[in-house]
């Protein structure tokens, strides 16, 4: 794990560019395959010859595949702020899964500086990089002068060729996740000037996430358990800039050398969106009370296993057995807390008032029973 701040500065600092990185196939298959992960390839590569005994060279594979535009694989780039991360385990599997019939030319569109070349526009990547292991790995060919079939699309409007990409990937694709829209949308405002409203402000949420140390993430990136990973991304994208900047102080106070834990991030940023809902004002002050509590009583801890909800737990099954406790036991429902906002805050509330005597959001529609604890059962 790597010291606190410098792996989410490492991280961010790949939206920093503010023009194209133009980069071969070639370069693009090593960004993302090491010396594990090239072991993998070999081995779809022998499943590759043992499914398709048929093809004796990578241009029995090109006779197959659809008609369109010859071009010369050695003029093909892609823009490596454009493209989404290779998820070469993907590449891999359609290796492994080969049909020439489901493959599709690759989307390209003119290179704005080098007439002879062309670049994946939004649609193309991971089948270009399958092409690349047949031709180089199974048959063991020169890649840069193999002609493969594209569509050119004449435009050099980035931010025409980034909304396209987004839209463009559906259900017969590799979908896009959430995180590479996300990942899109801050290189569209960094890269191409993107004035589209919804980017710029989750380009806002980005600026702040930097400031504080943090980066947005997913377990797919192998990179969620770095310090300040955020790897929960649907409250970022409820949140404001302004109420991630919040948990952004939260968290510098908490002093936690770790990544932020998907119920944490869940818990925090939801009763912060709530303050702002319900006109509950925060400011810094507010949130190092709460980093004082939080550290002082449970370690700042909102894992499922950890201690905030296990005090939280035996709050919630006294107030049941308080509320339930006249009923005969057939009519008595089993105690079921559930380890989420709609508890987890109504307790949190309770121990705030009891400890900071803050002002909270009101929480009695967030417990779906009516949950509040007494206040023995807090800290």
């Amino acid at each position: 794990m790597t010291t606190r701040g410098i792996y989410a500065e490492n991280f961010n600092a790949k939206y920093s560019y503010d023009e194209s990185n133009y980069i071969t196939i070639p370069e693009r298959f090593n960004q993302f395959v090491d010396e594990n992960k090239m072991i993998e390839v070999k081995m779809a590569c022998r499943e590759f010859k043992r499914r398709n005994p048929q093809f004796e060279c990578f241009q029995d594979v090109l006779d197959e595949l659809v008609m369109a535009i010859p071009y010369v694989a050695g003029q093909l780039v892609v823009d490596s702020t454009m493209q989404r991360n290779l998820l070469i385990d993907k590449c891999i599997d359609r290796v492994d899964n080969f049909i020439a019939t489901k493959v599709m030319p690759i989307q390209t569109t003119p290179h704005p500086e080098e007439a002879e070349k062309v670049q994946c526009g939004w649609d193309g990547q991971h089948t270009v990089i399958k092409l690349y292991i047949i031709c180089v790995y199974v048959f063991g060919e020169t890649w840069e002068d193999k002609l493969i079939p594209i569509n050119i699309y004449k435009t050099v409007n980035k931010s025409q060729i980034r909304e396209n990409f987004i839209g463009l990937n559906g259900e017969d694709k590799t979908p896009l996740d959430p995180i590479d829209i996300w990942e899109q949308m801050i290189m569209g405002v960094c890269v191409d000037g993107s004035t589209n409203p919804i980017w710029v402000e989750a380009y806002n949420k980005f600026e702040v996430i930097k400031k504080w140390k943090l980066f947005v993430t997913h377990e797919k990136f192998g990179n969620a358990h770095e310090v300040g990973a955020i790897s929960r991304l649907a409250e970022i994208e409820k949140a404001t800039p302004e109420d991630i900047n919040y948990f952004g102080i939260y968290w510098s106070a908490i002093r936690q050398n770790r990544s932020v834990a998907p119920k944490e991030i869940y818990m925090m940023l939801t009763w912060i969106m709530l303050c702002r809902t319900e006109g509950v004002a925060l400011d810094e002050d507010y949130m190092l009370d709460l980093a004082d509590m939080n550290t002082s009583f449970f370690r700042a801890d909102f894992s499922p296993s950890g201690p905030f909800w296990a005090k939280a737990e035996l709050a919630y099954e006294a107030w049941h057995e308080e509320k339930y406790g006249d009923f005969d036991d057939a009519d008595k429902p089993e105690p079921s807390m559930q380890k989420l906002p709609s508890h987890g805050i109504p307790f949190f509330n309770a121990q705030i008032k009891k400890t900071l005597n803050r002002k909270v959001p009101a929480s009695g529609n967030m417990a779906n029973n009516g949950f509040k604890p007494s206040e023995e059962d807090l800290w």
